[in-house]
């Protein structure tokens, strides 16, 4: 079991062992932004959502604790511990251990309500996606058009999603030619799904990628630059592709994404170049590694 998820059982634990979701995803942002350990290293990252900061990296990994027979739903769409949650003995850090049972003690007794008003008053960046009246007062940014891109290695897809609202991106670009990841909130439908609840434009354009056939059992940076050289010379006979991803630049804040954090080692690096002779829009990197 995930430290996280331990996290997770230990709070409810330390609340008496039964709460609403929505409770236990408001002491778990609240954990990860009041506390000295944020809940560990690899804590749940967050998005603003319908009713402020929500991870559905938490709540997809509730449903798993669900299933190994950890947690039960209950009325209300609350989230109970069983007995086998209830008797399992948890070892964290002691430091997040503490810092669990300060935040169970400081919020613990407050509803829903009570949680979300809190936590909007402290977070305004949070309640931009509010299906409060009223509350979403911070308006969600929309970035200068450029050719903007992105890549997710290292990411939960709550911290990627995160990176794409402050970016001010309306619209995500998939230029993986095969959609496909092991990793929760990458897989094609389900990021197509996720970037519908927060309002991002999904649009997936095979076309412009790199069969995996074409990456298997490269090593070494020559074959890298030789297949991103044979890359950059089939663009001129993807021209629908390409006037297709234009369109979507031109007509609203557009991010390219693939899976390498560094663009160098990316094929987006190669189209972005393309595309920036075509368009004479600017290439920005979102959130590469420093």
């Amino acid at each position: 079991m995930l430290h996280r998820q331990k996290a997770l059982l230990l709070i409810l634990q330390q609340v008496g062992g039964a709460a609403s979701s929505l409770q236990v995803m408001k002491w778990a942002f609240l954990l990860s932004r009041e506390t000295l350990s944020r809940g560990g290293k690899t804590f749940y990252q967050f998005v603003p959502y319908q009713y402020g900061p929500y991870s559905f990296t938490l709540a997809q990994e509730a449903d798993s604790l669900i299933r190994n027979g950890f947690l039960e739903k209950g009325i209300n769409n609350s989230w109970n511990l069983t007995l086998l949650g209830k008797e399992l003995d948890i070892s964290l850090p002691k430091t997040v251990t503490q810092d669990i049972q300060n935040i169970a003690t400081k919020y613990g007794k407050l509803s829903g309500q009570e949680l979300i008003d809190r936590i909007y008053d402290r977070y305004s960046w949070f309640a931009v996606n509010s299906d409060f009246p009223g509350r979403n007062q911070e308006k969600r940014p929309i970035a200068e058009k450029a050719i903007y891109t992105a890549g997710y290695e290292g990411k939960t897809v709550d911290e990627f999603l995160n990176l794409l609202l402050e970016s001010g991106i309306l619209c995500l670009v998939d230029v993986r030619h095969n959609p496909i990841s092991r990793r929760y909130g990458f897989h094609k439908s389900t990021l197509m799904r996720l970037c519908n609840f927060l309002k991002i434009d999904y649009q997936h354009l095979p076309g412009l990628g790199i069969p995996g056939s074409e990456r298997d059992n490269l090593s070494s940076a020559a074959q890298y630059t030789s297949l991103f050289e044979k890359y950059r010379c089939s663009l001129s006979s993807r021209e629908n592709d390409l006037l297709d991803v234009i369109d979507l630049l031109k007509s609203k804040s557009s991010v390219l994404v693939c899976m390498e954090a560094d663009p160098a080692c990316c094929h987006r690096n190669v189209l972005a170049q393309h595309l920036t002779t075509l368009t004479n829009m600017p290439i920005k990197h979102l959130g590469c590694p420093k």
